[in-house]
C-alpha cells in the first residue's frame, strides 16, 4: 500500500494519482484516510470493504500480541488459490 504524506492530496493531486495503479489500488493518506481505486465503483467499494475489516481485526486482536505477517509462500499459495493477479 501506498503511504502519502499528508497535504500531498491538495498540493500535487497528479503525484498522488500516478502512485496508484491495478497492483496498487489503494494509497494511505497520513493522518487523513484512504484513497481506493477500481475498475468500477462496486470493484473500490469492495477493496475499500476489505481494508477497513482488515484494520479492524489487527486493532481488535492487538491485545493478543503482536502482528505476526504471513510468509511469502503462504501468500504464493493464496494468490494461486484465488487467482490474483
Amino acid at each position: 500500500m501506498e503511504r502519502v504524506p499528508f497535504g500531498d492530496q491538495y498540493q500535487n493531486g497528479q503525484a498522488v494519482a500516478e502512485r496508484l495503479s491495478q497492483k496498487k489500488p489503494v494509497a494511505l493518506i497520513e493522518n487523513d484516510g484512504v484513497l481506493v481505486c477500481g475498475t468500477s465503483v462496486l470493484d473500490a467499494f469492495d477493496r475499500l470493504e476489505v481494508l477497513e475489516t482488515t484494520v479492524e481485526a489487527i486493532v481488535n486482536s492487538r491485545p493478543l500480541g503482536n502482528v505476526v505477517p504471513m510468509s511469502d509462500e503462504v501468500i504464493a499459495e493464496l494468490t494461486a488459490a484465488f487467482s490474483i493477479q
